[in-house]
């Protein structure tokens, strides 16, 4: 009797897939992911934080910068960084064309907030937040309200000595807004 119309029972447990059978889903998910990963990395190297071509000189905390003005070129930008009352503040030097010495904020008025984003570059400053060179402000000339403009800082020329009080570059940041 081998002909029986009797027919095994499937089985009511859930069947099992081993990497055997699963592999290709794997691959492909794997695949997807390592392109995800390769575009953040991309985007974060495009748009991320930008590299100064000027290192950033730190001075101690509550110490004045003193420099020898004859040793400024014209048209090369310094980054300084004074600390005092357990605040950072980053402010540049700078020497003209013209022989005119500027001391700023290494940062603009209107885009103060992204300070941590500013950047220099080919030897000028870049706002993070608008990607566009600031300029000094002139002494008799304002720039206008809403573009990028650095944010002078009062200094001292005493003969050859170029002296900037790190309580004038603090004090000057707290006009600014936050």
């Amino acid at each position: 009797m081998g002909h029986s119309r009797i027919k095994p029972k499937p089985s009511k447990a859930p069947r099992r897939y081993g990497w055997r059978e699963t592999w290709p889903v794997w691959a492909l998910g794997g695949f997807f992911f390592l392109i995800i990963a390769v575009c953040l990395i991309q985007a974060y190297r495009v748009y991320g934080p930008q590299k100064s071509d000027v290192l950033v000189v730190a001075l101690k905390p509550s110490q004045d910068l003193h420099l020898d003005a004859e040793t400024l070129k014209p048209m090369q930008l310094h980054l300084f960084e004074a600390n005092a009352s357990g605040k950072k503040v980053r402010f540049i030097v700078e020497r003209t064309q013209d022989n005119v010495i500027h001391v700023s904020l290494a940062s603009c008025r209107v885009c103060y907030r992204s300070r941590d984003r500013h950047y220099v570059q080919k030897g000028e400053m870049i706002c993070g937040e608008c990607n566009g060179p600031m300029q000094f402000e002139g002494k008799n000339q304002k720039t206008p309200a809403n573009t990028c403009a650095l944010a002078e800082i009062p200094h001292k020329e005493i003969g050859r000595d170029l002296v900037v009080s790190v309580r004038d570059v603090i004090e000057h940041t707290n006009g600014l807004q936050q």
